[in-house]
């Protein structure tokens, strides 16, 4: 199914493909011819310098985890929210801690293990007691994830409906409804984990969609020898901050500030035509015959959406002005 695409690629100026076959095609950028950059543009490199010091920083003590923590940081710049689907003591929770920690001290976050049992207040905060003498219902949320702009749920399909329909709009329009009051959420990141996807039916599918990235989180391979005896012996030490490397923390603020710059981001014509041989590939198998109708492929306008947002932040976060291949690999 490959075929076409590869040579949809293969045309595109700047751009070469190694490789004996699909299964191992890559994408590599031909070499420029170097220019000294200007002022403004040696600003915008000291962006990407940031963004891979950080990845490095986030890394340190993880193995095998680099491409979950590259995610993760770029939903967290973005925006959106990112679901890590794996089995347990896989460090989903450690990666999500340590998005936390690429941002400067003051940014507030919120972890939880969810269960059966749990219950709202747990995850928006208590109610307010002296409110209540007054019939007044309303929620102690400092703390709690109204008020987090980092926040993590792990087991996250094993709550019941009342903490996943409100998280639905915290998600969606970061709007929290605080007894009579709506307020506007500081919510920049939600990452979320589990060992099992929603169960069919079970009216999660709206919450599901919500989580643009959804990637999956394994153990330290079998092939990697090295990696996994460093993992037993020489990981799990708390993440330090060095005084060096504290100017490249972000904040809240600047990356919030960042949209109207990602949002400039172009996508041509030859960007556009991979996406919709994605999309008409996707609409080729769900006609095929012996394909059920769970087994169909369904992406939604929003989700389209809020991928292109994506791939734009990717761009950004490269020192690009435009949408590459090597931000739809």
């Amino acid at each position: 199914q490959w075929n076409k695409g590869w040579k949809i690629l293969e045309k595109i100026e700047g751009l070469s493909i190694i490789g004996d076959s699909d299964s191992k095609k890559v994408l590599k950028r031909k070499a420029v011819e170097a220019s000294s950059p200007s002022a403004s543009q040696l600003k915008k490199i000291n962006i990407r310098e940031r963004i891979a010091k950080l990845l490095s920083l986030l890394n340190s003590g993880l193995y095998e985890k680099e491409e979950a923590v590259r995610l993760a940081l770029l939903s967290a710049i973005a925006g959106e929210s990112i679901f890590f689907l794996g089995p347990p003591g896989t460090a989903k929770s450690m990666i999500s801690s340590r998005i936390h920690h690429a941002f400067k001290e003051g940014t507030k976050y919120f972890e939880y293990l969810m269960n059966e049992f749990s219950t709202p207040d747990e995850i928006f905060g208590s109610v307010k007691l002296k409110g209540l003498d007054e019939g007044v219902y309303e929620k102690n949320t400092n703390g709690y994830l109204p008020e987090a702009n980092v926040a993590f749920l792990d087991e996250i399909w094993k709550s019941g409906p009342a903490i996943l329909n409100t998280l639905l709009t915290i998600i969606n329009e970061k709007k929290f409804r605080n007894g009579d009051k709506v307020v506007k959420v500081p919510l920049q990141v939600l990452l979320a984990a589990s060992n099992e996807l929603p169960k069919e039916k079970s009216g999660l599918e709206a919450l599901y969609d919500r989580f643009i990235i959804r990637t999956i989180v394994n153990p330290v391979s079998m092939e990697n020898e090295d990696s996994f005896f460093a993992l037993c012996e020489k990981s799990g030490k708390e993440l330090v901050v060095s005084e060096n490397m504290k100017p490249n923390l972000l904040t809240i603020e600047e990356v919030q500030g960042w949209s109207e710059k990602i949002n400039e981001i172009k996508l041509f014509a030859t960007i556009k035509e991979v996406i919709m041989e994605i999309r008409r590939e996707l609409e080729v198998k769900n006609q095929e015959k012996n394909r059920d109708e769970k087994e169909k492929y369904y992406v939604s306008d929003r989700r389209w959406k809020k991928i292109i947002h994506l791939l734009k932040t990717s761009a950004f976060l490269c020192d690009r002005k435009e949408v590459d291949l090597m931000d739809l690999q």
